[in-house]
């Protein structure tokens, strides 16, 4: 702030001029004198004014608040924003299935495996309806939250392919012969692609990202409800499953050993020849691993008049011949294919006596 100088030269001038007036009248001014007295007081005040109003603005500026910017680097804000402890997915983490050789097994522990697998398909999608519906709960979800969904619905797809692939293998291994187990386990199958499908429609909208998975809140809560439900009901089915297959195979066996000859051989020559048909029969139904119904009634039939011949010509000596023949039947019948293999070839071993023996015919090779 600054005092205009004519104001102050004015003022001086008046001050002066009162203060010569107040002298004795006899007294002659020197105006010369006094103007220049009036100039240098003048000059003065101005200089010390300034300086007044020059320390005043400084006073008031030091007088004022320090603003203190601090300036974050962006690493840092971007660290702030993202760093949160990782949650651990609700589901655990799929991994490749193990290879199951259906052909190895017999059918009754494919059967068992098919609801050990189901089991586990349940428990997985479980898991997974629990952590979408859980995440979901608060209409809002957390990168977190969509990574672990993701991982628990890719483990329950990945539980459900391994049971549709034992149903798959069961279905190819012997739909032919077990078509009253089967109503069982095409329902079970439908709930599976069901689940999978629940499973799928998921995963299709967190592969998406945070955002879509948060505008599709109400679709992801719509299939959990409908992959939890249909767990549900899979559960009944599969308690019928693995009992209702023993039933089935129970069944099998007792008629295949029902079976009543059709042609009963007449002598020793004819014995051999219908126990050497029996095993070429088995032999042949056996080369693929599988049996079709017509195959089992083939050999039902073949074992029938076998051990009809045996009984009626084979005397004592080849009456275990009979018991092989029956055994042979009965694991084929059961699904034990693997060992109706392994016994077939101890019958040929044992059958060579009787196709060796007087009357017998040509000894097979």
């Amino acid at each position: 702030m600054k005092v205009s100088p004519l104001v102050i030269f004015v003022c001086t001038v008046f001050v002066v001029l009162s203060l010569v007036g107040c002298q004795n009248a006899k007294a002659t001014p020197d105006v010369s004198a006094t103007v220049n007295a009036a100039v240098d007081a003048t000059s003065a005040a101005q200089a010390n004014l300034q300086a007044t109003v020059d320390a005043a603005v400084k006073a008031t500026a030091a007088a004022q608040p320090t603003a203190t910017v601090v300036i974050q680097p962006t690493a840092t804000v971007a660290a702030q924003k993202t760093a949160a402890p990782t949650a651990k997915p609700s589901g655990a983490a799929p991994t490749t299935a193990p290879t199951v050789n259906s052909v190895t097994l017999t059918e009754e522990q494919l059967a068992a495996l098919i609801d050990q697998s189901v089991q586990e398909a349940v428990a997985a999608t479980t898991a997974a309806t629990t952590s979408t519906i859980t995440s979901t709960a608060d209409s809002t979800l957390t990168t977190q939250e969509v990574q672990a969904m993701q991982t628990s619905a890719a483990a329950s797809q990945a539980e459900i392919d391994q049971a549709l692939a034992l149903a798959q293998a069961y279905y190819d291994l012997y739909a032919d012969v077990s078509s009253e187990t089967l109503v069982t386990l095409q329902a079970i199958e439908q709930d599976l692609n069901s689940m999978a499908q629940s499973m799928a429609q998921i995963t299709q909208i967190l592969v998406q990202g945070q955002a879509t998975a948060q505008s599709a809140i109400a679709q992801l809560q719509a299939a959990a409800a409908k992959a939890s439900s249909t767990a549900q009901s899979i559960q009944g089915k599969a308690k019928t499953w693995d009992s209702a297959v023993k039933t089935e195979i129970d069944k099998r066996a007792t008629t295949a050993l029902n079976v009543k000859p059709t042609s009963i051989p007449t002598d020793l020559r004819g014995t051999a020849q219908s126990v050497t048909n029996y095993i070429d029969t088995v032999r042949s139904a056996l080369g693929d691993s599988k049996v079709s119904k017509g195959e089992l009634n083939a050999i039902s039939l073949a074992g029938a008049n076998a051990v009809a011949g045996l009984s009626a010509n084979g005397g004592t000596q080849f009456q275990g011949l009979s018991s092989s023949i029956n055994g042979v039947t009965k694991q084929v019948a059961r699904g034990e294919t693997q060992n109706a293999k392994a016994s077939l070839g101890n019958l040929e071993q044992a059958s060579k006596s009787l196709t060796a023996g007087p009357g017998a015919g040509p000894r097979r090779p």
